[in-house]
């Protein structure tokens, strides 16, 4: 079945940006594997917020921009979850 996105909630945003508070506080101490669950949740948000904007008609440019950050996120994420499989725990330690 295919329909209208979920509705994204301004909680969910508040959430995200949270936990991007707490990780940019815990800098190269922040897990990698908490790195990567918060940047696969920004993904899948920014996702979510570029379907749900392309059907309520908001401008090319704008949707474009939703979907190639969430592209980064997701890439980004798989790249921290790489990492955490290698054993590297914290961003300090892949150096």
């Amino acid at each position: 079945m295919t329909g209208r996105p979920a509705a994204v909630r301004p909680a969910e945003i508040s959430q995200i940006l949270a936990w991007c508070a707490r990780l940019t506080a815990a800098g190269s101490r922040a897990s990698t594997a908490e790195a990567a669950a918060y940047l696969t949740a920004k993904a899948s948000l920014l996702e979510r917020i570029a379907a749900s904007r392309e059907q309520d008609g908001w401008a090319r440019c704008d949707i474009t921009a939703a979907r190639e950050a969430a592209a980064g996120a997701r890439a980004a994420a798989d790249a921290a979850a790489a990492l955490a499989a290698d054993g590297i725990t914290t961003l300090e330690d892949q150096s």
